[in-house]
This record gives structure tokens, sequence and C-alpha cells, in this order.
């Protein structure tokens, strides 16, 4: 059974090619583009693992994460904060995310990045190794240009 991802950004381009990269890496994919609705999603849908922009309409990122946390069924799931804001102005860490991304991502490493944070007997065989996608987490973010 394929691994469940929600990809919530306001930017329906955005959302739309992080869905079909890991669609294409044999992900199942939901898409949502206010935080309200990634929330209403991430009940029914219950994915793996959530990537949320900061900044969406309804609801930020930063307070759909501190809803899953409060919700049972959904804590401990990864949430991966994405913003083109600086970390330093995002309370990531407070919010009870797993991991902060700056924008621009380099959208070719966002699998290796997905299977890193899924659980351990979530991996594939066959797929990356647990030490490849680790380092790919290192070099997701672009550098400012």
């Amino acid at each position: 059974m394929p691994k469940r991802v929600l990809v919530a950004d306001d930017e329906p381009l955005t959302a739309e090619l992080f869905a079909l990269m890991l669609a294409f890496c044999g992900f199942e994919v939901v898409c949502a583009h206010t935080g309200a609705e990634a929330l209403a999603r991430a009940r029914e849908f219950k994915p793996d693992i959530l990537l949320l922009d900061v900044l969406m309409p309804v609801l930020e990122g930063d307070t759909v994460t501190r809803l899953l946390r409060a919700d049972p069924d959904l804590a401990e799931r990864p949430v991966v904060l994405i913003s083109s804001a600086d970390e330093c102005e995002v309370d990531w860490r407070a919010a009870g995310a797993t991991v902060f991304l700056q924008k621009p991502v380099d959208i070719r490493q966002l699998p290796n990045l997905v299977t890193a944070l899924l659980p351990a007997d979530a991996v594939r065989p066959g797929r990356l190794t647990r030490r490849a996608a680790r380092a790919a987490i290192r070099r997701w973010s672009l550098p400012a240009r």
C-alpha cells in the first residue's frame, strides 16, 4: 500500500508540482489550498506525512500543525512546514513541526525527504537507504539567490 502524503499550499501550482513529483515516485497524494482544508483533509485522508506551507488563508500552517498535534489520531505524523519566510521568523519548533524548509526548494529531493521522515518500517525495500534519505534533508533547501 503506498504511503499517503498531504500537500497544502495556497499556490495551486506549487501544491500540484509537489503532488506530481510524489505521485510519480509511488506516493498517494492529496492537496489542499487553505489551512482549514488541510486540517479537514488530514482528518479524512489520514496521511502518513504532511507538507504544509506556513502562510495560507483561513489557518496558517503552524496553526494547523498545533491542531494536528492535539488530535490523537494525527499527533505523531511528521509535519514539514515550508515557507519563503526566514526560519527565524517562523516558530516551527514551538508549533510541533518535524522539519522546516525555506523556499525555494529542490523538488527533485522531495521523495527523499518524505522517505527519510517516514517511520523505518515505512521505507520501501529497493528504494533509498535511510542514510541517503537523511543526506537529502541536508541538501533540501536551495541556497538563496
